[in-house]
């Protein structure tokens, strides 16, 4: 069949249905689309093979290609080729050279062949070779080898049947020397076809001719009438053909490659045949496994089951394989297959097959015997399910970083690092780290701030144990680059006592304030707002006590709850607590939490039993509340010391400072520095418009002058005048001594420790670096891990409603305490709170700038500060909203219910009336039209329905698109009364259905 045969004609040809076929081809691995589609050569062999085998017939051969394998009889003398006329073999001189031959190579015995008296031996059959394989081959190919050995009988019978006489040659000169017999195949290791009794093929000349092909068609190489003869090669036993014109001239033996070693050679492999006598060629050894067959260095005839022979110059094929012959340069193919080629094919292709491919070198052959076209080497062709397979099975590439293990080696980082400065501390390159992050799912620059949970995973994963400095080791270490030690021992006799710092906490409105006026004697709670203390002040009062005038430092911290940080950092400075419990309320919230500030920063408690000249006043109860949180009275038999008070007629005012400062001596040993560089702790700060920064400072340690160069927190300066409570000017302050500073670059927060340095240059560099590490750390901790898994959820916070502020306020404390505040408000999930910037000092214009700037609305919320007459025109004419506090509690409330307007509304259902279906009218411009009786509430025009049948919801989300009362239209029908109204053109509804109206209303949030 010419070209490729389509699954039908193959059907037709197999007598069998196209689907049965097309099953087939699934079943081999083909995937064909319907009985119209072309089917390959190879693909249409191996479906003809595989029916043959199933059927247990023998696979039809075709009639172009018989095959060329020795027949099984015993007769010595090979079957002449049909075509050819029969010669008689004459004896012949082995060296003699050969007469150049007019004709074709024959096939069979060559005249002139010496003839020896031994008779040649049976040689091995086809089917006995094939039984052989078989055993050593795997099941599946066991099929496909019993159908080529039919097949190959098939051939020789029709070979016996249509014999071919072969032609002498032209000429009356030398005759072409006899052709060796059939070689015997040499026994392989476990194989029943070794025969210890064939003898070996004798030596014998070079074949003179080569056969010719059976059809010019087959033979890209050949010519209609046969090739031209080839003047005989010395020691050649006949003439050989011309190569093809064009072709490179044959290489000689010299110019050939070394003989491969048998060493080299794959194993179980049949030798290649001895040279003959008069320069013949070397026989083929004998088949090998089931499609490849035998040959030489210089190839003998193949033979066998599969492919025929071949070597480094091919002799001719033979076998019922599907291959012919082919070697280096290839001889003739044969059998049923298509015929074989060489390296450089030379030969003509063997009788009978499909043009088959030559060897894979320089020129083209025939078409192979898969398919593939010949000459220059591509690359092969995989199905698609092979290509997926391999691709399935490819693994992950690995990427290395190179960073380095650190064998559980201890590694100190600061909070916020980088992974430069990671890199730094282990000897590592930072791209390293990167690319090591990447590996762990972490998209992080070698720049950026790490949270603690990020440095924690990548030393983990390389084997680092890191340990994250505490903010006071990281400014301990930062000092310790300028030779400054906070924790220094001091000499006894540098030693001075000093005054007491009491602190005095309580609940709000329990009478703190009005107490410490009392003691002051001064009126400092007239400038409070609303009577609530803002902000932390530290005052200083002389007190006589046993004939000795002691000073005594006292910082009042606020009782609202929004102060919780400035409590607790008024109890870590404090020498001595004093804790007022009003009399008439007793113990409060806030009066549980300044106890245990008290007994965190273990200093003694002082109890002031406040408001004791109210009617309802009872201080027996405050000791019996007190004695279960630990504070047990003295005449209770305890050792705190209760003292009763009342702040406004001032009552008990002594009684309260001799018990302080009877604790002070009895508990503690007050003594600090006075020489040395200054140290301290900020207690509040703000931004005064004519003298800037101004920060309210304890000191410590040493002695604060007016000039020295100091840095608190992340500010520094120099002190250019320093205040006392009353505004009095102060040229030095020791120990114990609060004093307002003024020249610092901007206002410290609250808590923050101060020190004195040598120079402008130390204090701007530790300045600098507090900066540096306080902004890493706070953009680490913002930013939290940047994952793949967490973009879902930053998607989502980006549909969520914000309300962004800037807050301004008058000191630090209240700043920090407002923003603490809000952010712990109990607000829903849909909306969220940003402070997009927070300070000390009036709103300025780089606020309201700010503020503009934003895509999303932004509210300014100013805390005891105002904004200036051309700020509140810029941000009028910007639209941004700023609000006015002076008392926090306010602030809250108000944001809050700001936080809750911005809540999408939620809705309710509210049922209006039901009707029910008295009858149905049928109308062919609106459709039907239901006559209602209304059975309760009112039926509204254009109001939202469901429709019930049996008490089934049968339609929802209707609407009343009509409503009349007889000929009138009705916007709405009460209860009792009878209406007609359609669904919107919704038609199906019956008699006795129910109308159910409603309304969609807000729900209001609690």
């Amino acid at each position: 069949m010419a070209g490729k045969a389509r699954v039908h004609e193959l059907a037709k040809e197999l007598g069998v249905e196209s689907k049965t076929v097309l099953a087939k081809l699934k079943e081999m691995g083909e995937f064909v689309k319907s009985a119209s589609s072309t089917v390959e050569a190879p693909v249409a062999r191996r479906l003809r093979n595989a029916f043959v085998a199933s059927a247990g017939a023998p696979a039809p051969a075709a009639p172009s290609a018989p095959a060329s394998t020795p027949a099984s009889n015993p007769t010595p003398t090979p079957t002449p080729t049909p075509g050819a006329p029969r010669v008689s073999a004459r004896p012949m001189p082995p060296r003699r050279p050969a007469a150049p031959a007019p004709g074709p190579k024959p096939k069979g015995p060559v005249p002139g062949a010496p003839q020896t008296a031994t008779p040649v031996a049976k040689p091995a059959s086809a089917h006995d070779i094939e039984v052989a394989a078989a055993e050593a081959r795997a099941a599946a190919l066991k099929a496909e080898q019993e159908a080529a050995v039919k097949a190959a009988q098939a051939a020789r019978q029709q070979q016996r049947d249509n014999p071919v006489r072969r032609e002498p040659p032209a000429d009356g000169g030398n005759r072409p020397g006899p052709r060796p017999g059939p070689a015997a195949m040499p026994p392989r290791p476990g194989s029943p076809a070794a025969r210890p009794s064939t003898p070996a093929p004798g030596p014998g000349a070079r074949p003179g001719g080569r056969p010719p092909a059976r059809g010019a068609g087959n033979n890209p190489f050949g010519i209609q009438g046969g090739q031209q003869q080839r003047p005989p090669a010395a020691g050649a036993g006949g003439s050989r053909p011309n190569s093809p014109a064009g072709m490179p001239p044959r290489p000689s033996p010299n110019s050939m490659p070394p003989r491969p070693s048998p060493a080299s050679m794959p194993s179980q492999r049949p030798a290649a045949g001895r040279p003959g006598p008069g320069g013949a060629g070397r026989p083929g050894g004998g088949a090998g496994r089931p499609g490849g067959g035998g040959g030489g260095f210089r190839g003998g005839p193949g033979g066998g089951a599969g492919g025929g022979g071949g070597g480094y110059r091919g002799g001719p094929g033979g076998g019922a394989g599907a291959g012919g012959g082919g070697g280096y340069r290839g001889g003739p193919g044969g059998g049923a297959g298509a015929p074989g080629g060489g390296f450089r094919p030379g030969g003509p292709a063997g009788g009978g097959g499909r043009p088959g491919a030559g060897g894979r070198g320089r020129g083209g052959g025939a078409a192979g015997a898969f398919g593939r076209p010949g000459g220059r080497p591509t690359r092969g062709r995989k199905s698609k399910k092979q290509r997926r397979q391999e691709f399935d099975n490819l693994s992950a590439p690995t990427m290395s970083s190179g960073a380095p293990r650190g064998q559980g080696q201890i590694v100190r980082l600061s909070r916020g690092a980088s992974l430069s400065d990671f890199a730094d501390k282990i000897n590592a390159n930072p791209g390293s780290l990167v690319q090591e992050m990447f590996n762990l799912g972490e998209m992080v620059t070698a720049t950026q701030s790490c949270s603690d949970d990020t440095l924690h995973l990548l030393g983990e994963h390389l084997g680092f144990d890191i340990q994250i400095v505490s903010p006071e080791d990281e400014d301990r270490e930062l000092l310790a680059q300028f030779n400054i030690d906070l924790d220094a021992e001091v000499a006894e006799e540098r030693l001075v006592s000093r005054a007491p710092v009491v602190t005095v906490m309580g609940h709000v409105d329990h009478g703190k304030t009005k107490l410490l006026d009392a003691i002051r004697k001064a009126n400092v709670v007239a400038g409070e707002a609303g009577g609530i203390t803002q902000h932390i002040g530290a005052y200083q009062v002389h007190v006589p006590h046993e004939g000795e005038d002691r000073a005594v430092t006292f910082i009042d911290t606020p009782g609202h709850e929004a102060f919780t940080a400035m409590r607790a950092r008024g109890a870590q400075v404090t020498d001595i607590v004093i804790l007022v419990v009003a009399a008439d309320d007793g113990v409060m919230p806030q009066t549980i939490e300044a106890l245990n500030h008290a007994k965190a920063a273990d200093v003694p408690i002082v109890v002031a039993v406040n408001k004791v000249d109210k009617p309802d006043a009872n201080p027996d109860k405050v000791r019996q509340q007190l004695t279960e949180y630990g504070l047990v009275a003295e005449e209770y038999g305890g050792e705190t010391m209760f003292v009763n008070v009342a702040a406004k007629p001032g009552i008990g005012i002594e009684e309260l400072l001799e018990a302080v400062l009877l604790t002070a001596d009895a508990s503690l040993e007050l003594t600090a520095p006075i020489d040395g560089p200054a140290q301290g702790v900020a207690i509040e700060a703000h931004l005064d418009k004519g003298r800037g920064a101004v920060a309210t400072v304890l000191v410590q340690k040493g002695t604060l002058r007016a000039g020295d160069s100091i840095v608190a927190g992340g500010a520094h300066g120099r002190v250019r005048a320093m205040l006392d409570e009353n505004g009095n000017q102060l040229s030095e302050a020791g120990p114990a001594r609060p004093v307002m500073v003024l020249g610092l670059t901007a206002p410290p927060g609250a808590g923050d420790t101060f020190l004195a340095a040598a120079d402008d240059r130390t204090v701007r560099q530790i300045a600098e670096q507090r900066q540096a590490r306080r902004r890493a750390a706070s953009f680490a901790n913002s930013r939290g891990r940047a994952t793949l898994e967490t973009l879902m959820e930053q998607l989502k916070e980006g549909e969520k409603t914000s309300l962004n502020l800037i807050l301004k306020g008058d000191v630090s404390g209240s700043v920090e305490a407002l923003e603490d505040a809000l952010f712990n408000l109990d607000i829903p999930e849909e909306v969220q709170l940003k402070v997009l910037d927070r300070g000390v000092g009036a709103i300025t214009e780089s606020n309201v700038m700010l503020a503009s700037a934003s895509s999303e609305p932004v509210t300014i919320i100013g805390f005891n500060v105002r904004a200036s007459n051309k700020v509140r025109e810029m941000a009028d004419r910007e639209g941004v909203e700023i609000r006015y506090y002076t008392v926090i509690y306010q602030a809250i409330e108000e944001i809050e219910a700001a936080l809750k307007g911005l809540l999408k509304p939620e809705y309710e259902e509210a049922e209006l009336g039901s009707a029910e279906i008295r009858d149905v009218f049928r109308s062919s411009k609106i459709g039907n039209i239901s006559g209602c009786i209304v059975r309760s509430g009112i039926i509204r025009r254009n109001a939202k329905a469901r429709l019930l049948r049996d008490g089934a919801v049968v339609a929802d989300n209707l609407t009343i698109t009509s409503l009349k009362r007889f000929k009138d239209d009705a916007t709405e029908v009460r209860e009792g009364f009878e209406c007609g109204l359609t669904l919107g053109g919704y038609n199906n509804v019956q008699v006795g259905d129910v109308i159910e109206t409603f309304e969609m209303r807000e729900k209001v949030r609690s």
